[in-house]
């Protein structure tokens, strides 16, 4: 197949038309919603794009073989809100997609994104659209290239994901690359420039410039605007981090930094010869490899948002090369490789509605379920175990038990994993996938067989037997390591998607939920019966809610802002905090208010001290709290406490207030005119926060259903 069709979606400017029509493809079908961008598509190609794609009939769509798409980014972007798929009117564009590919049924498809899509809400995103695609039937790989290695000097890293019908695993590594030439090269000659006057920018002394080896950036100077101060030791304002992006200043002999759709005001200076300017238009477009006749109509500003939201033109250009050449060609040679091969299983085991399907008797159930319990907690031991039975199931004659090559008719287990197993489930999102090998584990890397007398240290005694237990089973008894895979394939499946959690907003209707009743939930889940450490941070999450919302609304609080979630995790004097929530003022980002919290720990003069140890020497600080769901019974101790508070106050002016958690809290619920809003913040706020684990936001879930089952 030399020519293919495809269709056009969130088409913008045309970026992934011009690549695709440069090697065959014919576009069948485009859609984008932006006005400007319509008329440029149409200037440049002789039609209107215009459409709603959540309106659209996919039945009424031509049909075609590539679905391609640079879908929109902000619900996921770190410059946006990421609000990922709570965002109504761009993360959910996702499933429309979704839609389109369900009733279509394409080849193949292409999809662009940005490199934070990767991490966003701790990687779940990603996840749920992986296995989302994944039940379509679509084996899905993806890779983060950067525009700088296809031939045009911008550092702009984005998230690919290819996905195809035929089971094949996609190799990213076939593509070409044609690593950039420094800007100077790709810059106009002559045309009416936009130069800075001197007075108006610092450049840095050379012995500070350096190329930074990973984005190819020549950091060499800033605009003489205002720079962060907050945390900058002295003698390193020369350090480009300590500038705003739009104030950075880079040599014109290194890359340039990625061009975002949010600056619409062209506000990009580089140094060249000699002289710091603007980049032009038409520099702009270049650096995405447009081509020189691509016609731009509008408005300055209108241009450069244009260019800012479009693809790398080039680096489309070659994965659409390779989607031609591994996927849409057809091959003579059938034989699955051990990506081809795991993505078999993977398919096999998603298609599964039950493990009992599977060919295993119940202890080999039990094994399976052993291993996948201790997935996310001792990854070596379950990555060794699924590359062992992988390199088993393609070469049935390895012994896999001897899994290094100085063993005697030993093979590399090590390599096997870091080139095909580790690579694969990392992509798949698997809770046990490693940074790089199974093998790096020290209990795993000797060089000793898998057998009985094994003597590596694996945690757990069940799970080190269940592990040898598991080679016994499939070298000495043929056990067949085929349906062991896919059984764990299958258990691994399930513990992700019971793990991806989205929290329950309790409130699902405009009517308040009795404070008293909101009382009760969050008592009940601050002492639900965890498993887990860390449910300490909840009355910090609770307190942290309610601040938002009388931050806006309380007379108090104007001109101040509260201080971002600190790590719990660790004490204050290592966080460089005050106490665990933190209000300031807005004008000089001095604090003006903190919080410290304590779950079932009673406060003592000691502790009173410690708190003033850490404000002391700031005498913007006008309130300190420290509250407790424990009380000071002792009348003795309360007294010193009273008395400190006293000295504390004439001394320095500071109100430190002791106090009840669940008597503040209630008090503050009675403040809030409406309370559904804190229920929102506390939700939001469990949902995103990186501390809280699985099992703290799955009782808030647990809790919320019994209490909307009951009202």
């Amino acid at each position: 197949m030399t020519d293919f069709k495809f269709i056009d979606l969130f088409a913008g400017i045309g970026g992934f038309r011009l690549a695709l029509e440069s090697i065959g493809g014919k576009c069948v079908y485009s859609s984008e919603i932006n006005d400007h961008a319509c008329k440029m598509y149409e200037a440049n190609f002789n039609e209107n794009p215009y459409s709603d794609i959540t309106k659209v009939d996919p039945k009424e769509l031509p049909d075609f073989d590539v679905l391609c798409g640079g879908f929109p980014c902000q619900a996921f972007s770190i410059c946006g809100k990421q609000k990922g798929f709570i965002d109504d009117t761009r993360g959910t564009l996702f499933f429309d997609i979704v839609r389109i590919l369900q009733e279509k049924k394409p080849s193949a498809f292409i999809l662009e994104n940005v490199k934070n899509l990767q991490v966003h809400d701790k990687g779940k995103t990603l996840s749920v659209m992986m296995d989302t695609l994944n039940k379509l039937g679509y084996t899905v790989n993806y890779k983060v290239l950067n525009a700088k290695d296809f031939g045009v000097p911008q550092n702009r890293e984005r998230i690919i994901l290819v996905g195809n019908k035929k089971g094949i695993y996609f190799d990213f590594d076939k593509i070409v690359k044609n690593e950039s030439m420094p800007m100077k090269e790709y810059l106009d000659k002559k045309g009416k420039f936009e130069y800075l006057n001197e007075n108006d920018y610092t450049i840095i002394d050379d012995k500070y410039v350096k190329t930074q080896s990973q984005s190819g950036l020549t950091f060499i100077g800033y605009r003489n605007k205002p720079i962060r101060k907050a945390g900058v030791r002295p003698n390193t304002e020369h350090l480009s981090r300590v500038h705003r992006q739009i104030n950075r200043i880079y040599s014109s002999n290194g890359m340039h930094p990625t061009i975002a759709s949010q600056e619409m005001n062209g506000r990009y200076f580089i140094y060249d010869k000699g002289k710091v300017r603007k980049l032009t238009i038409n520099e702009c477009y270049r650096f995405f490899g447009f081509p020189e006749n691509f016609k731009k109509i509008g408005k300055e500003t209108q241009l450069y948002e244009r260019i800012g939201n479009s693809v790398c033109v080039n680096m489309i250009r070659e994965v659409g090369k390779e989607v031609m050449n591994q996927i849409l060609k057809e091959k003579k040679e059938l034989g699955l490789n051990p990506f081809e091969f795991l993505e078999k299983i993977y398919q096999t085991a998603m298609a599964l509605n039950s493990i009992s399907k599977l060919e295993l008797s119940e202890k080999q159930i039990k094994n399976v379920e052993t291993i996948v319990n201790y997935e996310e907690s001792n990854k070596g031991v379950y990555t060794a175990l699924v590359s062992s039975l992988t390199y088993k199931c393609l070469n049935p004659s390895q012994d896999v038990r001897y899994h290094k090559i100085e063993l005697e008719n030993g093979y590399s287990g090590r390599s096997f994993d870091t080139k095909y197993v580790t690579p694969f489930m990392k992509e798949k999102r698997f809770l046990g996938a490693m940074k790089e090998s199974g093998w790096l584990t020290r209990s795993i890397e000797q060089a000793h067989p898998f057998n009985k007398s094994f003597p590596g240290k694996i945690n757990h005694a069940d799970l080190k037997s269940t592990f040898l237990d598991i080679f016994e089973d499939v070298e000495e008894k043929d056990a067949s390591a085929e349906e062991y895979l896919k059984g764990i394939f299958y258990q691994s499946i399930q513990e992700k998607k019971r793990k991806t959690i989205t929290i329950i907003n309790p409130v699902d209707k405009e009517s308040n939920i009795p404070i008293q009743d909101i009382m009760d939930l969050l008592k009940e889940h601050f002492y639900y019966k965890y498993s887990t450490r860390g449910a300490s941070i909840l009355p910090v999450v609770a307190f942290y809610s309610i601040y938002q919302c009388m931050i806006k609304y309380f007379d108090r609080f104007k001109e101040k802002q509260l201080d971002e979630l600190s790590s719990h995790n660790s004490c204050d004097k290592s966080s460089k905090e005050t106490g665990d929530i933190v209000v300031r003022n807005t004008k000089d980002n001095s604090i003006y208010e903190v919080l410290e919290i304590k779950l079932d720990i009673v406060p003592n003069k000691l502790m009173v001290q410690d708190a003033y140890d850490k404000f002391k020497d700031q005498n913007s600080v006008q309130r300190y709290y420290i509250l407790s769901t424990k009380h000071v019974t002792d009348v003795t101790e309360q007294e010193k406490i009273n008395e400190f508070i006293k000295e504390v106050y004439s001394e320095h002016g500071c109100q430190i207030i002791i106090n009840g958690v669940f008597d503040s809290l209630k008090y503050y619920l009675r403040l809030l005119t409406n309370t559904d809003e804190f229920l929102k913040f506390y939700t939001n706020n469990l949902q995103k926060n990186t501390e809280l684990d699985f099992e703290h936001k799955i009782a808030w879930n647990r809790i919320v259903e019994k209490y909307n089952s009951e009202k």
